[in-house]
């Protein structure tokens, strides 16, 4: 196999390590909410509390009565997303941007919807016409890169993490973003290298998903035993060494360790 091969299935292999580590590490589960079903919004979804159940209702029938309206629909919207229903809010706000197309806000709004619910191409076209329009807060910059990330395409990713650093430079969410795609990439080194500067930050040193995405760095250049000690900073021991054990599989599974020493 040549060196670029190489270099591209060891990307391939760290990204699939990287998301089921990054879960682990985080202590994430897979969402069921965000299913595919063309069901009425307002009743999909997780069970909610009955008051919040009425406040959907009646901000549904709001919205029914017309589509149009912005606020409307935000306030609905609003509401399935605190229902779990992604789906639902996605539906809405495409509904009601047909009647506003030019409303920036609200297309910047559906961008990130798409964006969290996995339709990442899709909320990139949404989030780049919301750019275009004015609507280019750090907060979109930053859902655009993470859709960039979810499609591969991790150079397009940090730029636009880097506009949203223009305007929020102490961000230590965004920091972490950069770290997290240049491991993705495969550039270990380089996510180290962004992840311990970003530690240095007024918030860093205190930021727990920061640290284990640090502990998830180190661990995929094979550098166990410090893994370890950066996560046990907030995480029990036992979890830790489960973590670690699921992640040296993950490296050993395609010889992943050594196509990195080899590709460098």
């Amino acid at each position: 196999m040549r060196r670029q091969q190489i270099k591209i299935t060891l990307r391939q292999n760290l990204t699939v390590a990287t998301c089921a580590a990054a879960l682990l590490l985080a202590g994430c589960a897979n969402d069921n909410r965000l299913s595919s079903s063309n069901a009425d919004p307002v009743v999909t979804g997780s069970v909610a509390p009955q008051m919040s159940i009425r406040e959907t209702a009646e901000a549904a029938n709001a919205w029914r009565e017309k589509p149009q309206s912005v606020r409307r629909a935000v306030v609905y919207a609003r509401l399935l997303n605190a229902g779990g229903n992604r789906n639902g809010v996605i539906k809405v706000l495409e509904t009601t941007l047909t009647h506003n197309p030019a409303d920036a806000k609200l297309v910047a709004y559906l961008g990130k919807e798409l964006v969290l619910a996995g339709r990442a191409k899709a909320g990139i076209e949404q989030l780049n016409k919301a750019i275009a329009a004015g609507e280019n807060n750090w907060k979109v910059y930053s859902a655009l890169g993470s859709a960039y990330d979810q499609t591969g395409q991790h150079g397009k990713a940090r730029a636009a993490y880097k506009s949203a650093l223009l305007q929020q430079p102490q961000k230590v969410s965004i920091h972490n973003n950069i770290g997290m795609s240049y491991i993705l990439e495969g550039n270990l080194r380089q996510a180290e290298t962004s992840l311990r500067a970003a530690q240095k930050l007024p918030e860093g040193e205190f930021n727990q998903t920061l640290r284990q995405n640090l502990a998830l760095s180190v661990g995929l250049q094979g550098r166990f035993n410090e893994a370890s000690e950066i996560a046990s900073r907030d995480l029990p021991p036992e979890q830790v060494e489960q973590n670690l054990a699921f992640l040296k599989r993950m490296l050993n599974q395609k010889n992943t360790w050594q196509q990195m020493k080899t590709a460098g």
